[in-house]
């Protein structure tokens, strides 16, 4: 039971780089892969692939525009969102744990 515990906490696999970049959207709104890259002195590709990571999670959110380049700027989901939509996956896992310990 504890290895089913300890596989919901690592498929959230959030890293801490995650609660930088979610931290820093929600001071300022609406920043380039490039802009967030450069506040917190990550890389590009490593920015751009947490973003895209919190994004399917529902952590942030995008938005396509046109400044001169097309492209997306990112936001953060308010945290009220965020715990919302955590809690309801954590439940829906700890669910599926609760029929497996029912066969024993």
């Amino acid at each position: 039971m504890l290895r089913e515990i300890a596989k919901i906490i690592e498929s959230l696999n959030l890293k801490p780089s995650d609660l930088r970049i979610y931290y820093l959207l929600l001071e300022k709104p609406e920043l380039s892969v490039k802009e967030i890259s450069k506040e917190l002195n990550l890389s590009t590709r490593f920015v751009r692939e947490r973003l895209r990571d919190m994004h399917k999670k529902g952590i942030i959110n995008r938005k396509l525009v046109e400044r001169g380049w097309i492209g997306y700027v990112y936001g953060a989901e308010e945290p009220k969102v965020v715990v919302a939509r955590v809690k309801s996956y954590l439940l829906a896992e700890f669910r599926k744990l609760e029929k497996i310990l029912e066969s024993f």
